[in-house]
């Protein structure tokens, strides 16, 4: 019998952790595709000019407009769902002071601004926009973007908009 329940709880947690792997980088415990609005609103207040003012930084929250695909809908979620955080730290974040597996990250130029280099993980759904003109500034954060993850995208972005 303790070998069947050791068993059933090796199983348990080995879901567990393929289901953590799966889900997007949180932010403050606001999750894309998992978080509402009126959690981020018990959570942070109302945003003032549509966007939270922290203490150390700002963050633009977006949400599923709760059309379905059908009706040309980005996402597959109930409406009010986060599908996207932005935040912009106000004291200076340097990319090299996170020591991250930059091997994870895809490197690609900002279409619109030639300094700023985005480096993004899919799998774990995060983008971190770099300033990279030279100088003292070379590798300071600009933004950070919360995303759902590859796979979440796969299953949940509406093919259309994919």
């Amino acid at each position: 019998m303790r070998l069947k329940f050791r068993g059933l709880a090796a199983c348990a947690c080995a879901v567990l952790l393929a289901a953590a792997h799966a889900q997007a980088k949180e932010w403050r415990r606001i999750v894309p595709l998992r978080t509402t609005r009126a959690q981020v609103e018990r959570r942070l207040g109302k945003p003032r000019d549509g966007y939270y003012r922290l203490k150390t930084e700002r963050a633009f929250i977006f949400y599923a407009d709760g059309r379905d695909c059908a009706a040309g809908g980005a996402w597959n979620v109930p409406r009010d769902t986060v599908v996207r955080i932005v935040v912009t730290p106000k004291t200076r974040l340097w990319l090299s002071s996170l020591r991250l597996d930059m091997s994870r990250f895809e490197k690609s130029p900002d279409p619109e601004v030639k300094t700023h280099t985005n480096y993004t993980d899919r799998e774990a759904g995060i983008t971190y926009e770099v300033f990279e003109g030279g100088g003292g500034r070379n590798g300071l954060i600009l933004h950070v973007e919360y995303d759902p993850t590859a796979e979440e995208t796969e299953r949940l972005r509406c093919p259309a908009t994919r």
